[in-house]
């Protein structure tokens, strides 16, 4: 990952730990989309996917909380897993999101 991605991460963070309802919908679909390029590109189409989906859930109006739950708990562990083999200046960062998504997910439930 480049310092880009770094400090993509390091945004994502930020709003995670601001809480869900502090980011705007339309703010939080910007970093999705972005999260979503970049680990496509690193080849990581599980986690990709689920962004795409959780986009979906936000975007559609109809995702339920229990859905919601559901789909962050899994990108908090994909993201988690992934942390081993990443940069050793990102792992770190991995983990943390990785363990806000799933707070978040288990948030919601």
């Amino acid at each position: 990952m480049t310092t880009s991605s770094a400090t993509d991460i390091d945004q994502v963070i930020s709003a995670l730990k601001g809480g869900l309802t502090s980011v705007p919908a339309d703010t939080a679909v910007q970093v999705i989309d972005s999260f979503e390029q970049q680990v496509r590109g690193l080849g990581a189409t599980e986690i990709a996917d689920n962004l795409v989906k959780l986009k979906g859930l936000l975007t559609s109006g109809s995702g339920s909380p229990q859905d919601i739950s559901q789909t962050l708990s899994q990108l908090g562990s994909q993201t988690s897993a992934s942390a081993s083999g990443a940069d050793s200046g990102l792992q770190s960062k991995l983990q943390e999101l990785g363990q806000l998504l799933s707070s978040a997910g288990q948030s919601l439930a």
